[in-house]
């Protein structure tokens, strides 16, 4: 199916938003190699270079990459910032086909290199993009970029690191492709993220005021320092760092979605990994006061009926509730 390019270029353009059933459309992309050399509208790096910055946090030299056009034609948007398609767990949004709650999860300051870089203000995801003030750094085209772009590092480091799992897996982020795997999350750990005995409880969604105000968005499991983290599912697994927040941590994007472990004390191996490989090491670094691995568990289907935590709180932003599925293959203490 043809959608029209509709690529906004005054910020203050007001695009109608196109609604899509995924279930009914006759997709033209099925393959990597259909976005071997995408058309690509000449607006589009232009936009890019506003984005990065804009964002104040973003490597100048995505501006020219090659590989952003391909994730977007993957996504098969057309570029275009109306676009939208919706199934009943999900509704994806926009340039890179992003849901609310993905979009969400990269809006916080604390997640760029500069943690005082543009902030995606809530009422942007809450009511849709005409609710962003249309300035030059606002504008509904920028933020999505922006999102993206996030997205992109925040999950997959770089936009060819991004565009080779694309090819490899068939996947990018919670949008459907031809092939994936769309059932409902139910036994996604092959075993538990920290090795040997563990001690855990459900914090998910508990309030945390180190490194700012933020609800708790992952299980803490307590274990020595050094004690070994390994993958708890095949993937890819990218470093991050950062001295607020997080401190050293790993993302591992697999089959069914991505984990987070965070407070790291060192890194262990990265690239693609099998489950059990050992990726990091018990710590406290970032905003951790006690020994622990902060585990997060972002998947792309979301279980049905969803956890709700002791806490009342059932999702923050596109991570869930990780205790039942840790319960599954952690030996608890």
């Amino acid at each position: 199916m043809t959608r029209q390019i509709a690529l906004v270029v005054a910020a203050s353009l007001v695009v109608a938003v196109a609604v899509t059933d995924i279930s009914t459309v006759s997709l033209a992309v099925s393959t990597p190699n259909d976005c071997a050399q995408p058309e690509v509208p000449g607006t589009f790096h232009a936009q890019v270079v506003v984005a990065i910055r804009a964002s104040r946090d973003l490597p100048a030299r995505w501006a020219t990459s090659d590989a952003l056009p391909k994730i977007v034609c993957w996504q098969e948007t057309a570029f275009d910032p109306a676009f939208r398609a919706s199934r009943p767990q999900h509704v994806w949004h926009g340039v890179f086909a992003m849901t609310l709650q993905e979009m969400k999860s990269v809006a916080g300051p604390e997640l760029g290199n500069d943690r005082h870089g543009l902030v995606l203000h809530a009422s942007c995801f809450l009511r849709g993009w005409d609710a962003c003030k249309h300035t030059t750094g606002t504008a509904r085209v920028v933020q999505q970029l922006v999102a993206g772009l996030r997205w992109i590092w925040w999950v997959y480091g770089d936009p060819s690191t991004a565009w080779n799992h694309i090819v490899r897996t068939g996947r990018f982020n919670s949008y459907p492709r031809p092939g994936t795997d769309d059932t409902s999350t139910r036994q996604p750990f092959a075993l538990c993220p920290v090795d040997g005995v563990v001690s855990y409880t459900d914090d998910f969604g508990m309030s945390r005021t180190t490194g700012g105000y933020h609800l708790h968005s992952g299980n803490d499991v307590h274990a020595p320092l050094g004690r070994m983290i390994r993958a708890p599912f095949a993937g890819l697994v990218v470093r991050h760092v950062d001295d607020w927040l997080a401190g050293r941590s790993v993302g591992l994007v697999g089959a069914e979605g991505f984990a987070r472990n965070a407070h790291l004390s060192r890194f262990g191996r990265s690239g693609y990994v099998p489950a059990g490989a050992v990726i990091g090491y018990v710590g406290m670094t970032g905003d951790a006061r006690s020994l622990h691995d902060h585990f997060e568990w972002h998947p792309w289907n979301v279980p049905v009926p969803l956890r709700v935590a002791p806490t009342g709180v059932a999702r923050i932003r596109d991570a869930i509730d990780p205790f039942p599925f840790l319960n599954q293959v952690c030996h608890r203490s």
